[in-house]
């Protein structure tokens, strides 16, 4: 019995040495597995390995290249900056244009209110009125303007009245019963097509023609056939913007009489009055459109634009 007690504790000490060897080293093969590191490696040393080696996350954000910041500011857009640029944008769209001008026809009734228009914005730098003879203006015309005398029998001799202006107006007219047939046809015809020639020759960008409402070149009348050949003529020019005004009946206190329109205006009046925009016009609001296309003229996208009576009142009013 001792023997035997003997042989069995013996044999319970050496089984649980077997037990816990086996145990520490399955302890530690879990922990080295866990940390990724080889086996057979001293404990101090492991560590500092262990600390040096990268992971594999590690090594992955490593080799991933960062991001540009200005991919991160695409898509995140600075704020301050926009509003910065968008209040540069509307100083630069505030700003004068410093637009040189030239006028013919300065002395009738549209011509005289578009110079009133043109000396009262600060976006023209220079007013040149091409006129036969001395016009006396009101007290709004200052030095910007400046007035040259032509021979309209001769305007090509008078080239240099016509160079070095960036807009054009042209607001000549006359009527049948003043001047004649061929008196009528001389003026608005081919004063005005030789103005438009020259000033396209001399470098004008804009131009801008007063026709007239109903303007058609293939009428049996002579008045809107004129007017139509006029416009297509000019047109063919390729200004590199081009407008031209129809207005209808012309509302306004001439210095003199034409009995046909103060006829014609009495007879229309009850129309006129209920509907303004249908055949009558005021001078002062052809004047009004033609200086507010002036300076924004790349609203209109075509090279020649047509603006109808019904257009001018509108432009009239948005830029009252």
């Amino acid at each position: 019995m001792a023997l035997s007690s003997k042989v069995f504790c013996t044999g319970q000490k050496h089984f649980r040495s077997i037990f816990l060897h086996h145990f520490k080293g399955l302890k530690m093969s879990t922990e080295e597995e866990a940390s990724g590191t080889v086996d057979n490696i001293p404990g101090e040393i492991k560590e500092e390995q262990m600390a040096e080696q990268p992971t594999a996350e590690q090594s992955e954000v490593e080799a991933t290249p960062t991001e540009e910041p200005e991919v991160q500011n695409e898509e995140v857009p600075n704020q301050e900056q926009d509003q910065l640029h968008s209040e540069n944008a509307e100083k630069v769209c505030s700003q004068p244009q410093s637009l040189r001008a030239f006028v013919v026809g300065g002395s009738g009734e549209v011509g005289k209110q578009l110079v009133k228009q043109l000396a009262f914005n600060s976006d023209i730098k220079q007013i040149t009125l091409i006129v036969r003879q001395p016009i006396k203006y009101d007290d709004y015309i200052d030095n910007r303007t400046v007035q040259k005398i032509v021979d309209f029998e001769k305007l090509e001799e008078h080239k240099d009245a016509f160079a070095e202006h960036d807009v054009g107006y042209c607001t000549l007219g006359t009527t049948r019963g003043r001047a004649g047939v061929d008196g009528f046809k001389r003026v608005d015809h081919d004063y005005v097509v030789t103005v438009a020639k020259m000033a396209k020759e001399l470098g004008c960008k804009q131009f801008h023609l007063c026709s007239s409402k109903g303007a058609n070149e293939k009428s049996t009348i002579l008045y809107p056939k004129v007017k139509g050949q006029v416009e297509r003529e000019i047109t063919e020019m390729n200004f590199d913007k081009c407008f031209i005004y129809r207005p209808g009946l012309l509302l306004t206190k001439r210095s003199e009489r034409r009995w046909g329109e103060l006829i014609f205006t009495g007879i229309l009046k009850p129309i006129t009055f209920f509907f303004p925009t249908l055949i009558s016009v005021p001078t002062e609001s052809i004047a009004k459109a033609m200086l507010a296309v002036t300076i924004q003229p790349d609203k209109y996208e075509n090279k020649a634009t047509i603006f109808e009576n019904k257009d001018i009142h509108k432009l009239a009013d948005e830029n009252k």
